[in-house]
Formats: C-alpha cells, structure tokens, sequence
C-alpha cells in the first residue's frame, strides 16, 4: 500500500509540473532523483519484510526426554526463512518482531508429558499432558503464545517434570511459529 501512496504522489507531482508549464531540466532532473530515492526507500521497506513461519514434528514414532531436555522435532514441514534448527530444536529469531508460536503434545497413555516454552533460557510458557488413564487413551495438549523477541533470542520447547521422563508420540507432537508483525 505504502508504494502505491508512493508512486501515485510521484506521478501526481509530475504531472502538475508538466501541465503548469513548469517542466525544465532542473525541476524534471531534481523530480526524478526524488523519485529514486522513494523507489529505494520503497525497495528497502519490502527487503526488511522477511517472512519467518516454521512447523516440525518429531517424526519418529516415539521420543523420551528427561528434564531440561530440549524437546527434537526432526520432521520439519515448513521453515521459510531458516531459522528453526531440527538439530537443536531451536528456533532463533532472525529479526526483530513479534511472533506466534503453537505447540502439540501426544503423550504415550499412563504417561506425562509436560512442556514449557523458553525464550533465551526462561520459560514464557507451558502445557501439562496428563494421561494416567487406560492403556488406550491417548491425550493431547496444546498451547499458544505471541511474543515481542529480538534479533538472536532462542526459543525452544523442554521438559518441564521434575520426578518422570516426558514420553511422547510422533506424528501428533508439533512445534512452529510465525512472524506476525
């Protein structure tokens, strides 16, 4: 929208100065370097608009985490912008701004999974999959957050049980996020 306002004041500008008669060498040389620098101006604003979102699951069919593990997702879906690892489990923000993150937990029955989402260390976020049910049922959990991060910060998702091993199950246990402003 900002280029279109752009390039519609330009060409407005042009034109008055042509219809009044007004067009000479100066005024038409000193119209056109205004004119590329708001197109430079223009084409640094879509340049600094990267656009981050990323979504992995852990792809094998079951993963055991201790606590403080950082939780693998290997089975990466989408990853524009490259800024989640499937090596660490780490996400690092590429730019300044704020994101949405969703994680999703299928724990193993008559097991727990409890996860907390961190941001350089310090958890912003957490979910508790509590299945102490029958051997047959299964429980997911599922959490949200948006959060203002800088240039750097590593978000991740861990185990936050003290007393048992997280047990989860593939396919159903997700990570992503997003760039939304």
């Amino acid at each position: 929208m900002k280029l279109f306002t752009y390039c519609s004041i330009l060409w407005l500008l042009l034109n008055l100065s042509v219809e009044r008669g007004e067009c000479n060498n100066l005024s038409t040389t000193a119209l056109i370097r205004n004119q590329l620098r708001l197109l430079e101006k223009v084409t640094e604003m879509l340049a600094s608009k990267r656009q981050v979102v990323f979504h992995a699951e852990v792809g094998t069919t079951h993963q055991t985490f201790q606590k403080d593990n950082i939780w693998i997702y290997d089975k990466v879906i989408t990853n524009v912008g490259n800024a989640y690892n499937p090596s660490t489990g780490k996400f690092t923000v590429p730019t300044n701004g704020i994101y949405q993150f969703h994680w999703y937990t299928l724990s193993d029955p008559k097991k727990l999974a409890h996860a907390g989402l961190f941001v350089n260390g310090r958890m912003k976020a957490r979910q508790a999959s509590n299945n102490s049910g029958s051997s047959n049922q299964w429980i997911t959990a599922g959490s949200s957050i948006a959060l203002p991060l800088k240039k750097g910060d590593e978000v991740y998702i861990r185990s936050v049980n003290a007393a048992w091993p997280t047990h989860l199950r593939g396919l159903w246990t997700a990570f992503g996020g997003v760039l939304i402003n």
